[in-house]
């Protein structure tokens, strides 16, 4: 079934790879630009750094809600049609942040776009997984993983040329562009025949029962294909304990990465005495890390399967994790270092949307996609709260450098509770 139903789509493929590509780089993008932004906000609505605070949470809370409607409607009602859904309901947000005057709206349009941006990475890993390949699973869902990097790029160069000419409100409209094109895209691709497929099939089921006409191992068939998707995981205990590990291994990549880079550039600047563009120097070499990170992981898993290469970045990021907030100590070292940071700590988004849907079925693979990681996103969401607490009175690099010690745990979990899923057929 892995290779017939790729060798079906006749380049369809290569669009839905491109579609999803743009989908995250537009989220991205729109999470990241109001973090650039955010001291305009500020100051044209006097708030107080609580609830400029709340802005950030009311989008991470709408992006953990978002993962679960979405991909429950994802696999309920097909991929492509939720996903323009997500993308026009985070791009209209975000565009009427241009016109905003008011807090409470703002808080309110914060909370719609983080709905929308949460159902993207599910059903878009959903579609790749499901048009190609076994033996380019993993470097297809590495190759989506990049576009969030590109949002943040885009993201930390649109204020810059934008704010000084025109203002940070029409920042948001620029923000719509690759939403706009994601749309694009996605109007010209299909369901994936996988869904297809199960979706004709229930069809078959549900016509034959309401005709009195189902055997009783068709209504077996029938209560499993139309049955709700979260069931699914958690359907055995084998299963269930693979949600727990995969739900644990995605807490671990996202509190690192939270933790590390929303916490870097102020002990940059503090301690270290960085200006703002060695700020941003930090920010572009470690980017460039992570994408050669996410790239070679998603190669790595393809060849030599996918616990193996995430041992290996879990032992990597743990010990590079070390070396670098205890041994690093000159600006030269902390800049240029923070290439193998990025590489290490964000290289196993390569790896994600393929081991997940590599363990459900068809029918609940975007639920399982956006229920997994976004749980893990959401509760690592206070990373950089824990992190904020644990220097209150000390330093803000010494609490940091702790987060080495997060990753054998996820090591363990992953060695324990997930099985190899290498070149396996999905259903």
């Amino acid at each position: 079934m892995g290779k017939n139903h790729v060798e079906g789509e006749e380049g369809q493929h290569i669009k839905t790879l491109i579609g999803a590509v743009l989908g995250y780089a537009a989220d991205g993008l729109d999470v990241f630009l109001l973090s650039f932004v955010l001291i305009f906000i500020i100051k044209d609505f006097n708030l107080t750094t609580a609830q400029a605070g709340n802005l950030t949470l009311a989008t991470t809370i709408g992006m953990w809600v978002g993962s679960y409607i979405f991909g429950y409607l994802a696999d309920k009602y097909g991929r492509t049609k939720t996903l323009s859904l997500s993308i026009i309901l985070y791009a209209i947000g975000t565009g009427a942040i241009y016109f905003v005057n008011d807090y409470t709206v703002l808080l309110t349009l914060r909370f719609l776009i983080g709905l929308g941006i949460g159902g993207e990475f599910g059903i878009g890993m959903a579609m790749v997984t499901e048009t190609w390949a076994p033996k380019m699973r993993a470097r297809a869902t590495s190759w989506v993983s990049l576009g969030w990097q590109g949002g943040v790029l885009i993201a930390a160069i649109v204020p810059a040329t934008i704010v000084p000419f025109f203002g940070w409100r029409a920042v948001f409209l620029v923000g719509l562009v690759p939403a706009l094109v994601a749309i694009y895209v996605r109007m010209h691709l299909k369901e994936p025949i996988l869904w297809q497929k199960r979706r004709n099939r229930q069809i078959e089921l549900e016509t034959k029962r309401n005709n009195n006409n189902l055997s009783a191992e068709e209504e077996k068939e029938y209560y499993h294909i139309a049955g709700m998707p979260l069931k699914k995981l958690f359907s055995s205990n084998k299963v269930t304990v693979t949600t727990v590990g995969l739900t644990v291994m995605c807490l671990v990549q996202n509190f690192g990465y939270y933790a590390i880079f929303s916490w870097m550039p102020t002990v940059l600047s503090q301690k270290y005495g960085y200006s703002l563009a060695k700020t941003s120097g930090w920010m572009i070499i470690s980017i460039a890390g992570m994408i050669v990170g996410i790239t070679l992981f998603g190669i790595l898993a393809d060849k030599i399967g996918r616990k193996k290469t995430f041992a290996m970045w879990y032992v990597g990021g743990t010990l590079y994790c070390i070396l670098y907030f205890f041994l690093f100590t000159s600006q030269a070292s902390l800049l240029w270092g923070s290439f193998f940071l990025g590489f290490t700590v964000n290289g196993m988004m390569g790896g994600y949307g393929a081991v997940i849907a590599e363990n459900y079925p068809s029918e609940a693979r975007s639920t399982a996609e956006n229920l997994i990681f976004g749980t893990g996103r959401g509760l690592a969401g206070f990373g950089p709260s824990i992190i904020g607490y644990l220097a209150v009175g000390g330093n803000i690099l010494s609490a940091m450098s702790l987060v080495f010690v997060i990753y054998p745990v996820a090591l363990v979990c992953m060695l324990l509770m997930i099985p190899e899923t290498k070149g396996v057929d999905i259903e």
